[in-house]
């Protein structure tokens, strides 16, 4: 079935499922949650759709598809999706495992054999560009009045959050991904990823134990690194035999299962230890990073990502939309939340731009490295999304750092753009 054939079919149910679920005499919670989920998914899937097709990526339509429908009464429909959304255990819970999935998806794609031969290059954009946007960020915080206290560091390691899938992507169809520019980027992104986990690992730990002091905050980052250690260590030692036993199994179905029972195990794990539930899935998707599986002629060698594809399509779609449906439009117009937007896209900007001129050496293009490290894209807005459903910022800040990560995922591919021939 064709992208367009679905969007065809899901317009139709939306047009036509309501009706039959009240003549069918529908219990009225099921009838609620049906009807938001074809309206969620059918507008997501539309909005992506074109925003694709104006050249930017599919989650900032699937976002703005949330914005319009946690916007309705600005036209006059009385419905709070908003609410709806957050009233829901169903919903809560979809957006809860879809953090952890994608976690898990972007441990897959941190290659651990990458991490080791990144070199000093890649090394130093990596952590330039995650320590400047984190003390600018908090820098900044603080000089707009907003505290010192926890919020700032949750708004210096989302700007320090980088998502380079939207980079690789535009690199990729240029055909540049075997240049030297961009193999620092996406080296650097590896180790982006790492300390970024590490990071919300250590400040999830905070918010969730309320421990601030010196004494308890060195605890919570050494039982965040013992966590990854021990959990990679144990995963990579017990991993092939338990890949070994398990390949007697050649369906998909079976792999599909596999990797996302291991996500949620994992997931689980973090949670007594502690730590929040996605550290443990990012970790997860770590010790399964580069593995084929066989399961059968037609799925020959699929990876992971590929075998769970279609549950994560509809889990993040959902996240998406609950992320853009919490935004407040009315709020945005306040010149304060507009001097966040605008200080935080500047900090997002430079500092993330300035990264790319730690590389030394020829044949490297400094500011297209640095430009490729802008888009923050689905891991700022995790970060935000924790901070908010732990109480951390008001709907707000909330909205306004939504904001932020949505122009810096549009502005980055924009700015790279006229920089791809010097790579």
């Amino acid at each position: 079935m064709t992208r367009k054939t679905r969007l065809l079919w899901l317009t139709v149910a939306a047009a036509t499922l309501p009706a039959l679920a009240w003549a069918s005499g529908a219990s009225e919670m099921f009838t609620q949650h049906t009807l938001l989920l074809i309206v969620m998914i059918t507008l997501a899937d539309w909005c992506g759709w074109l925003f694709e097709r104006l050249g930017m990526p599919e989650l900032v339509g699937q976002i703005f598809a949330g914005i319009i429908l946690g916007n309705l009464a600005l036209a006059g429909v009385d419905v709070d999706v908003a609410d709806m959304l957050r009233s829901s255990h169903f919903m809560q819970y979809s957006a809860e495992l879809a953090v952890v999935l994608l976690l898990f998806l972007v441990g897959l794609e941190s290659n651990m054999g990458d991490l080791l031969r990144v070199g000093p290059n890649a090394t130093k954009v990596a952590v330039v560009g995650v320590a400047l946007p984190v003390f600018m960020g908090v820098g900044v915080w603080h000089l707009l009045g907003q505290g010192d206290g926890v919020e700032g560091w949750f708004v210096g390691a989302m700007l320090a959050a980088t998502s380079v899938g939207i980079t690789a992507g535009m690199l990729g169809a240029a055909g540049l991904l075997e240049s030297s520019s961009t193999k620092v980027i996406l080296g650097a992104a590896v180790i982006d990823d790492v300390l970024g986990v590490m990071l919300l690992a250590v400040l999830a730990s905070v918010v969730i134990t309320g421990d601030f002091s010196a004494l308890d905050l060195v605890w919570i980052v050494a039982k965040a690194v013992g966590f990854f250690l021990v959990t990679l260590f144990l995963g990579r030692k017990f991993m092939p035999q338990i890949i070994h036993v398990t390949s007697m199994n050649h369906h998909a179905s079976f792999w599909t299962g596999f990797s996302l029972c291991l996500a949620l195990t994992a997931a689980q794990l973090a949670a007594f230890a502690g730590l929040a539930p996605l550290i443990g899935a990012f970790v997860a998707g770590l010790l399964l990073d580069d593995v084929h599986f066989v399961v059968g002629d037609d799925f020959q060698k699929k990876r992971v990502e590929e075998l769970l594809q279609p549950i994560t399509n509809i889990m993040l779609t959902i996240f998406f939309v609950g992320i853009g449906a919490q935004v407040e439009l009315q709020t945005l117009l306040d010149p304060g939340a507009l001097k966040i937007i605008g200080s935080l896209l500047l900090v997002a900007v430079v500092s993330k731009g300035l990264s790319g001129f730690t590389v030394t050496g020829k044949g490297f293009d400094r500011l297209g490295i640095g430009l490729g490290m802008i888009p923050r894209g689905e891991v700022g807005l995790v970060f935000a999304s924790f901070a908010f459903s732990h109480k951390v910022f008001c709907c707000e800040v909330y909205s306004a750092l939504v904001m932020v990560v949505l122009l810096t995922t549009i502005a980055g591919p924009l700015l790279l753009k006229p920089r791809l021939k010097y790579f």
